[in-house]
């Protein structure tokens, strides 16, 4: 056995913590992020479902189902819970969500531990509240909508499409002075280059694949930045 595994066993015996106890604390005690995030309860099997779906088209991630976002253990009904998700994977998802489900017994209180695993061959579709099939992704402790530019991304990567540097270089040069702010809407750069939609949208296509601009997300939705910039 390593010295890490000695170690923490150790330290649960230490703190009259089992091991699974342990792991569950430390789980929590590292916050919700990009691969985990905390649900009070599940009222909305179609709620969850863009959740799992959003962590199916990312890198997986893990549901801590009965934990409030400030990390508080207040335990869930079982029964419901694993319906609920069941629904919202099998039948909200578009392909079905790959999972499993794990219970744990904390200070006599049940929580759920739900993997979503990364769906790597097909992008999940599911509901959005206006009830429009929908794609979306993780990013940091959010799920945020994809754009029609990020599927087609996606597609085009998965297809292995090849895209050459001639084609944007020109492009890139002139957006060297535009390089200073941090993230960029599609309409802004439109705007910078005088150009139409479509054509911006084919320029951050080919600009995405070749790896020189990438998706970010913040509050006003999905925005574009250089790469090493």
């Amino acid at each position: 056995m390593c010295y890490k595994k000695l170690l923490i066993k150790f330290i649960c015996k230490f703190v009259s913590m089992d091991l699974e106890e342990f792991n569950i604390y430390k789980r929590i005690s590292e916050g919700e992020g990009q691969q985990l995030d905390f649900k009070f309860a599940i009222t909305d099997s179609k709620k969850i479902a863009r959740s799992m779906a959003a962590f199916a088209n990312s890198d997986g991630g893990v549901l801590l189902i009965g934990v409030k976002d400030n990390g508080k253990i207040v335990g869930i009904k079982t029964e419901e819970e694993y319906y609920m998700i069941e629904v919202a994977a099998l039948l909200h998802c578009k392909p079905p969500v790959n999972y499993e489900v794990l219970t744990h017994t904390i200070n006599n209180k049940e929580i759920l531990e739900v993997v979503i695993f990364a769906s790597p061959d097909e992008l999940v579709y599911t509901l959005d509240e206006h009830e429009n099939m929908t794609v979306y992704i993780r990013y940091k402790d959010k799920n945020c909508v994809a754009s029609n530019l990020y599927i087609d991304v996606w597609n085009a990567k998965h297809n292995n499409e090849i895209v050459s540097i001639d084609d944007v270089i020109n492009i890139k040069e002139k957006l060297n002075n535009f390089l200073n702010k941090n993230s960029f809407t599609l309409k802004e750069i439109q705007n910078f280059l005088k150009i139409d939609y479509n054509e911006c949208y084919e320029i951050l296509f080919k600009l995405i694949i070749l790896g020189l601009v990438d998706f970010t997300y913040d509050d006003e939705g999905e925005k574009y930045k250089f790469v090493n910039y």
